[in-house]
């Protein structure tokens, strides 16, 4: 019997004490099955195998994951979360089936694991085009919420790597109604229930289709995504609150989800004390109580408390009501609103913090520091910050020594800095992207250099005949068969990501084999992206960088002139992957640069005034001095 779970899953928790804590089921357990636990965090290579059994047994999927074995392990029944008294009679019923007809079951259960090894259907090999962006387009259109934002549903998922590839649509289109659609969906996010008022951050999803009541797990993964979309929508817009969502996420990761070492911790539970959610909520009369009636009640209407409540008559915060409208109520002013929230805020909070806290997963896993390493060095290219890069290189040095290994492989996670087991191809491809997002905002040629060795190493052991590349690498035990999964889930796939890591090591370094490699990977895989749309959203973000046009930015100057600065901000503010940059002294790169970076070669400060340089592999732009002028030849082609 296999036991699928994490940390922070509710209904992993409840099946534990409801039923593998109960006597009963355990000596009837211990009596017929050898019982296996896996936390799917640590191996989500398990977990992607045996979810598949169970999405094809009963047509879907969750978690606690429960899965019948054979003595081989392949899966012949399966489900999610079952009750106690449910539990023991399909135990007994298995056990029964199992003992009479184990003949039957071993083919049920052969035929099944030949499934899932069979790969994907139709995956017929084509051209990768841009119809297969306007395509994905058309179906996100149709399915767009125009009430509340994001895609229609009885749940809502924040999805950032769907509305990342989205916002990237309308900075190359132009077209207007992805930017309502984009702007219609953070807004009502940023205000809703979904997102910590107080502390900052992200909870998973929402129960509902208004972003209001969430199932409250903090998940350093969407943190991390939702960061870094909301830095770049607040590029694209020109739109400071955007930017504010994600200091304020970015500040949250800071100062509750970091280790001493650096590195960043895998969740908070969405229980607290055995309630779920009880921690974050609040009623009127509480609110009142700690910041007076006056206050209170403008602070009851900006935030939604109400008495009757909007969560087991209590109150998830959200700021539904637009402040002038509560100014109106209260015949005060916005500015005052606003200011009596912002006096209140950390007095709330810490009242808050007073309560029975969700227990924090101090796992540390390696694709979701990656991500969080991307978005904090994307915060500091954009907004000048240089506790974020600090930060973020911080974390990216815990990883390289405790997460890698001698032979150039990463461990999956660590505990106390102990690392545990081998990687999957998601690790590799987070690190590689946030290595180049780092060498972006810093300018040190080290974190490419470094990229590349993680990128040789996935193409040495990850890499699939027909394109593509396996979860697991060449010298990993993998049950059932390597997998290969090219879909985003909650998390952006791992192909997708180490795809864009190729294309963007291919304009730094000028490595057309990693173009090549690219386009072949689109091009194989184009019949499945046209089916599969937004669930490909991550390859069709590399598929839009990969049609181009891509540059990159050579400046060379001296690093206090406020000219080299005002060029090298230019390129950092468009917060966008289609330029890499690349920044040199005066006379030319140094000799590592140089040897990392061969189309830096050349690049000088044209009679010791700092230069730009734009190119697209070895054509390049008249060089310039000016940053409007670089501006305009570096978003040519993608600013309608």
């Amino acid at each position: 019997f296999l036991s699928i779970g994490y940390a922070s899953c509710h209904w992993c928790h409840v099946m534990e004490q409801e039923v593998f804590e109960k006597h009963d089921v355990a000596a009837f357990m211990n009596e017929h099955f050898i019982s296996i636990k896996v936390d799917r965090e640590e191996r989500p290579d398990i977990d992607a195998t045996y979810m598949q059994s169970v999405q094809m047994m009963t047509g879907s999927g969750g978690w606690p994951m429960s899965v019948f074995l054979t003595p081989d392990l392949k899966p012949f029944f399966g489900g999610t979360y079952f009750p106690h008294d449910a539990f023991i009679e399909i135990t007994r019923r298995v056990v029964e089936v199992f003992r009479q007809r184990r003949d039957d079951v071993e083919r049920q259960a052969a035929s099944l694991a030949g499934a899932l090894a069979g790969g994907l259907e139709g995956a017929l090999p084509s051209v990768f085009q841009e119809r297969h962006l306007d395509g994905a387009v058309r179906e996100a259109q149709a399915a767009y919420d125009r009430q509340w934002g994001g895609f229609r549903g009885r749940m809502k998922f924040p999805t950032p790597v769907r509305w990342k590839f989205l916002l990237r649509r309308f900075r190359k289109t132009g077209h207007l109604d992805l930017a309502d659609m984009v702007r219609g969906t953070l807004d009502p996010m940023a205000n809703g229930g979904i997102r910590d008022h107080l502390a900052g951050g992200f909870h998973r999803y929402t129960v509902d289709d208004r972003w209001l009541v969430p199932h409250f797990e903090k998940m350093l993964y969407d943190n991390a995504q939702l960061a870094s979309l909301y830095l770049e929508a607040g590029a694209v817009f020109g739109h400071a609150p955007y930017l504010q969502v994600a200091r304020e996420t970015l500040d949250f990761l800071l100062r509750e989800m970091r280790d001493a070492s650096g590195a960043f911790f895998a969740s908070f539970d969405a229980d607290s004390g055995g309630d779920e959610g009880s921690y974050y909520v609040w009623s009127r009369d509480e609110l009142l109580g700690v910041a007076g009636n006056r206050d209170g009640a403008v602070l009851a209407s900006l935030l939604g408390v109400t008495d009757r409540g909007n969560f087991d008559g209590k109150n998830v915060l959200w700021r539904h009501t637009p402040i002038e409208d509560v100014a109106t109520e209260h015949d005060t002013t916005v500015e005052e609103v606003s200011g009596c929230f912002d006096r209140w805020r950390p007095v709330l909070l810490a009242h808050r913090n007073e309560r029975t806290p969700p227990t924090l997963d101090r796992k540390v896993v390696t694709a979701w520091n990656g991500l969080a390493i991307q978005a904090l060095a994307r915060a500091a290219a954009l907004l000048g910050n240089d506790e974020y890069l600090q930060a973020a290189e911080q974390a990216t040095r815990f990883l390289l020594q405790a997460h890698r290994r001698a032979d150039g492989s990463l461990a999956r996670a660590s505990n106390d800095g102990i690392a545990g087991h081998a990687g999957i191809l998601d690790d590799y491809a987070s690190l590689a992207v946030a290595l180049l997002d780092l060498h972006q905002a810093s300018g040190d040629p080290q974190y490419v250099s470094s990229a590349e060795e993680i990128v040789d190493f996935v193409l040495e052991r990850f890499a699939r005949p027909d394109g593509g590349f396996f979860l697991t690498s060449s010298d990993q035990q993998a049950p059932l068969g390597r997998r290969f999964d090219p879909f985003d889930s909650v998390e952006p796939s791992g192909n997708a990501m180490l795809l864009e890591a190729l294309q963007r090591l291919s304009m730094l370094t000028g490595r057309r084999e990693h173009r090549d490699r690219v386009r072949s990977c689109l091009d194989a895989m184009a019949g499945v992206i046209e089916r599969a749309g937004l669930e490909m959203a991550g390859w069709l973000d590399v598929g839009q960088l990969h049609l181009g046009p891509a540059y990159e930015v050579v400046v060379a100057g001296d690093p206090v002139d406020e000219r080299f600065l005002a060029l090298a901000r230019t390129v950092r503010s468009a917060a966008t992957p289609h330029v890499a940059l690349v920044v040199v002294p005066p006379s030319g790169p140094d000799e590592a640069t140089a040897a990392t970076m061969p189309p830096s070669m050349g690049k000088v400060a044209i009679e010791g005034v700092p230069t730009a340089y734009v190119c697209a592999f070895g054509t390049c732009q008249a060089p310039t001095t000016d940053a409007a002028e670089l501006r305009s030849q570096m978003m040519a082609g993608w600013e309608r």
